[in-house]
This record gives structure tokens, C-alpha cells and sequence, in this order.
């Protein structure tokens, strides 16, 4: 079980670096979505033209076309890593009720120690053990490198 726990914490860290990369990926969606009608040239009567160019100091914004096919390629993108982190969170969630149903002290106090990330003093406190019991069966089972 031990063995596990750092794979345990690495999946936990992808899920995360997922869900920052979502983010950062709907921020960008954002901003396409409202470049598309703020950049956009205005023909006399106040319509949006997208056939013609817009320049607004200097600036030439994306054309809609262009914009269209990075909307389209983040729409991807966010599906597969959707469907990534989700994944990683049905398996974080399959370890964890694997970790649930482990039996033994030094199972739970690793598993309480480096998964919760729990105080020696408050795993005593649940699992019911003195605090010098918890500590000896903890410096028992240390964390593979």
C-alpha cells in the first residue's frame, strides 16, 4: 500500500494541473467569444461586416474565420480534457475507497499520514491510540522515496 502513495499524490496533482488547464483554456474561449463582436468592423448601419478588415490603432484583430477554428479547436481540446480529468477522478475515487477498506493500523496510520495529511495527534485522536503508539507504528512505516 505504501507503494501507492506517491502515485496516489501524483494523480491527485494531474487532476488539479487539469482543472487549472480547463480553466485557463475557458478564459481563452472567453476572449474570442467577445473579440468576435467587440473587434468587429461596423458597416454604416451599425451591423457587424466580417468582410471587411478592422483596424483599431494599428491593431488588426483575428479574422472570424480564424477565430472560428481556435473556437473550435478549444472546444475539442476541453473535451478530451474533460473527459481526462474525469476519468482521473473515478480512479482517485476507486483508490480511496481502496484505502477505506484496508485493515491493519500501519495501513491506516500511512494512509491518515501521508494521504489526509493528518497530525500524528489527531490520527491517535480518531483511530482511538495514544499518541506514542501512533508515532512508533508511524516511524514503522515510512514513505518510499
Amino acid at each position: 500500500m505504501i507503494e501507492f502513495i506517491p502515485s496516489y499524490n501524483d494523480l491527485c496533482t494531474e487532476i488539479e494541473m487539469l482543472k487549472l488547464r480547463i480553466e485557463d483554456i475557458e478564459t481563452e474561449r472567453e476572449y474570442l467569444l467577445k473579440s468576435m463582436y467587440d473587434n468587429a468592423p461596423i458597416d454604416n448601419l451599425g451591423a457587424v461586416d466580417h468582410s471587411k478588415d478592422y483596424v483599431q490603432n494599428g491593431y488588426v484583430p483575428m479574422t472570424l474565420d480564424k477565430i472560428v477554428d481556435r473556437l473550435n479547436t478549444i472546444d475539442k481540446s476541453m473535451s478530451d480534457l474533460y473527459r481526462i480529468k474525469e476519468a482521473k477522478e473515478d480512479t482517485k475515487q476507486t483508490i480511496e475507497k481502496m484505502f477505506d477498506d484496508l485493515e491493519g493500523l500501519e495501513y491506516k496510520v500511512a494512509y491518515m499520514r501521508d494521504v489526509r495529511k493528518m497530525r500524528l495527534q489527531d490520527i491517535a485522536d480518531e483511530l482511538g491510540y495514544s499518541y506514542d503508539h501512533i508515532r512508533r507504528i508511524s516511524s514503522m512505516v515510512k514513505m518510499p522515496q
